[in-house]
């Protein structure tokens, strides 16, 4: 892969005419070769999407500048997606819907739990919607459709869910709707992983009073969090945007605590890291970003939650805001577009705070638009 300096290429970028773009498609059906009608087509993380016609046929625009993960879900047929990126968009793309197969073979080899939510629903909760101010007014309208599948030699716990989760985030004004693909905790490593694709919604309302709160909260929910930390490294903007990173190390490592929400340093470096130290531009659309050691990234500007420190039983002055990030795999890059979306992200581990605030209950759609700082 060829380097490009950071800045230079931000410059070159700043020149590029942005133009509106479509994307045009059709669904059809893997076994019949019919056309798919009603799905639901949309980006990842954004609230641009729409519904397939009588004949299959789809169409997204205008279609935002950056890469996307392009999503299909439909009952009856298995969840498509596939990577999507503006500055390449096919002219006309044929998507083939597989049907969804018949689980009822592996239910009765591994049955779930029939008494799932009641035993798990919380924990499942907390874990996915989160335990921040902005969850107590996030309410899971059909928990009905997630499945608990736990393997006790295992000590891990899975979840499933069949159709999208719907999720009324009252703090924000959004309702999500989640499709989710990975649900699993590991209770003897303490390891927690999930993944999904969330579609919004902006709530409707009349109340002035209301578009301020969410707007306040929206912004608050930004500030800090790790699009916004993308969005600096995007940009070579990390001091500007009010980060400070530093490298972190460890001298021992201790199995089932280096994915927790508490972190402890050895010896956290007084040299702070510029974007273009750990970043390197790759088109007009992408930055990549690659470092060896571990990111220790605070934000001054915000103390911890009070939730945060409660939880964790943390018995210092609560301090700025305060995470960390780790590239297991050395061999590996994360690619970072404009608006904050990053891909690859399986090669990215957060810890400490960004551990327990990047929840839904604190995601915003990538079209979100952030105060300009000078």
């Amino acid at each position: 892969m060829r380097k490009i300096s950071l800045s230079v290429f931000l410059l070159l970028c700043s020149f590029l005419a942005q133009s509106q773009q479509i994307l045009k498609g059709r669904l059809i059906a893997e076994d019949t070769r019919l056309p798919v009608n009603a799905a639901s087509i949309y980006l990842s993380n954004t609230s641009a999407g729409t519904i397939s016609k009588n004949d299959g046929s789809f169409q997204i625009h205008p279609f935002p500048n950056g890469r996307y993960d392009l999503v299909v879900s439909v009952l009856g047929f298995e969840t498509y997606v596939i990577a999507v990126q503006s500055n390449k968009l096919p002219d006309f793309l044929e998507i083939v819907l597989k049907p969804k197969v018949n689980d009822l073979q592996e239910i009765v080899v591994e049955p779930y739990d029939k008494n799932g939510w009641e035993k798990w629903g919380n924990f499942f909760k907390n874990n996915l919607i989160g335990k921040t101010p902005n969850s107590f007014d996030c309410e899971l309208k059909n928990p009905e459709v997630v499945k608990f599948r736990f393997k006790k030699k295992e000590n891990i716990l899975k979840a499933i869910a069949d159709e999208p989760l719907v999720i009324e985030n009252k703090a924000l004004g959004y309702i999500l709707k989640y499709s989710l693909t990975a649900f699993e905790f590991n209770f003897t490593t303490n390891i927690f992983y999930y993944q999904g694709y969330p579609f919004f919604t902006e709530m409707e309302t009349d109340s002035p009073s209301k578009i301020k709160k969410w707007q306040r909260n929206r912004v608050d929910a930004y500030q800090g969090s790790l699009m916004h930390f993308m969005r600096a490294v995007f940009r070579n903007r990390i001091a500007e945007e009010g980060f400070e990173v530093r490298k972190a190390f460890h001298e021992e490592k201790i199995p089932g605590t280096a994915f927790s929400s508490t972190r402890t340093y050895d010896y956290v470096s007084d040299h702070l890291l510029t974007g273009d130290s750990i970043a390197f531009g790759v088109d007009s659309t992408t930055v990549g970003m690659w470092f060896s050691d571990n990111l220790q990234v605070t934000y001054p500007a915000k103390r911890m939650s009070n939730y945060y420190t409660k939880e964790y039983r943390r018995s210092e002055p609560i301090g700025p805001q305060t995470a960390e990030i780790v590239m297991p795999n050395k061999n590996a890059r994360i690619y970072i577009t404009a608006n904050g979306g990053y891909y690859y992200g399986k090669d990215l581990i957060v810890l400490a705070y960004w551990a327990w605030s990047e929840k839904l209950s604190n995601l915003l759609p990538l079209e979100f638009k952030a105060p300009f700082k000078e």
